[in-house]
C-alpha cells in the first residue's frame, strides 16, 4: 500500500491545477466540499476555501471547473489532501490592489451583468463596476456591453471587506443635446436610479444631471433601475430638478 505521508504533494507549496470532479457533503467537515482527482491522489477543497468570500449557493456549478489550488494538509486516516483556492486568490487580489493603487489600468472581462452594473474579472479576481462609475448619464453597462466583453478600468476604491470597486477609464456618455433648460414641470422622462438614501432618491435624467425625489413607498426602488420620472419642479438658478418616480421600466 502506498505511503501517502511521503507523497511530495504533502509538502508542495506550489500552485497546482486540477478539475473538480464531484461535490458532496463531508460529514467530518459538516459542509459540502469539492473533490479533485489529481494525478491519482484524492484532493478535497472545503467550501470556505474555494473563494475569497462566503459562498451561499450550492457548489454544483464548480463541477468540471478547472481551478488552481495549494495543498494545506494531509489527512492520513482518510488518505486525502485538503487544499485551498482561497490562499492563491488572496495573494493575487493583494497584487492587483497594489497595482491599481499605483495607477495601473486593466482590461477586465465582464462575467455577469446585474441591475446596478456588472461583475468583472481581472486575472481571476472579481471586481465591481457600478453604472454610475461607468457612464455620466442614464446608460447602464448592460446597455452597451455583453457578458464576455472587456472594458478598461481603473481603481475607484477598496471596501473594508477588501472588495474592489472600479471605474471606467473613459466614462460613457450618450451623445445628447438635452439640458436642464429643456425640462418643464409635468414632463415625464426616462431615467436611471443613481443612488437611494433613506431620505431621497437620485435619478439621472440627462448627461451630468441627477434629479431628486422622495423614496417611493408603493414599490421597491434600487440603484440601477430604469424608471419613468415625472418632473414637478425645475430650478434653473440652482441647476436642480425635483419630481417623482411613477413607474419602474422592466
Amino acid at each position: 500500500m502506498e505511503d501517502f505521508s511521503h507523497n511530495p504533494l504533502a509538502t508542495n507549496h506550489e500552485i497546482l491545477e486540477g478539475i473538480i470532479r464531484l461535490v458532496q457533503f463531508d460529514i467530518l467537515l459538516n459542509d459540502y466540499v469539492a473533490w479533485l482527482d489529481f494525478e491519482g491522489d484524492r484532493v478535497i477543497i472545503p467550501r470556505q476555501e474555494l473563494e475569497l468570500y462566503e459562498i451561499k449557493s450550492t457548489l454544483n456549478h464548480y463541477i468540471g471547473m478547472k481551478v488552481q489550488f495549494k495543498i494545506m494538509s494531509y489527512d492520513e486516516q482518510r488518505r486525502v489532501y485538503l487544499a485551498s483556492c482561497k490562499e492563491i486568490k488572496e495573494e493575487r487580489r493583494n497584487d492587483i490592489i497594489a497595482r491599481l493603487k499605483e495607477g495601473e489600468s486593466f482590461e477586465a472581462t465582464i462575467t455577469k451583468i446585474v441591475y446596478f452594473g456588472a461583475y468583472l474579472m481581472i486575472d481571476g479576481i472579481s471586481v465591481i463596476l457600478r453604472n454610475q462609475d461607468f457612464s455620466n448619464d442614464y446608460t447602464t453597462v448592460g446597455d452597451i456591453y455583453h457578458e464576455g466583453d472587456t472594458i478598461l478600468v481603473s481603481l475607484l476604491k477598496v471596501n473594508d471587506n477588501m472588495k474592489i470597486n472600479v471605474q471606467a477609464v473613459e466614462k460613457y456618455e450618450t451623445q445628447s443635446s438635452i439640458t436642464i433648460e429643456d425640462f418643464e414641470p409635468q414632463t415625464v422622462v426616462y431615467g436611471l436610479v443613481r443612488n437611494v438614501k433613506s431620505w431621497a432618491c437620485f435619478v439621472n435624467i440627462a448627461p451630468n444631471l441627477d434629479a431628486i425625489c422622495p423614496v417611493p413607498t408603493y414599490f421597491n426602488v434600487k440603484e440601477g433601475m430604469k424608471v419613468a420620472f415625472r418632473i414637478n419642479q425645475v430650478r434653473l438658478d440652482e441647476g436642480r430638478v425635483r419630481g417623482k418616480i411613477i413607474k419602474i421600466i422592466h
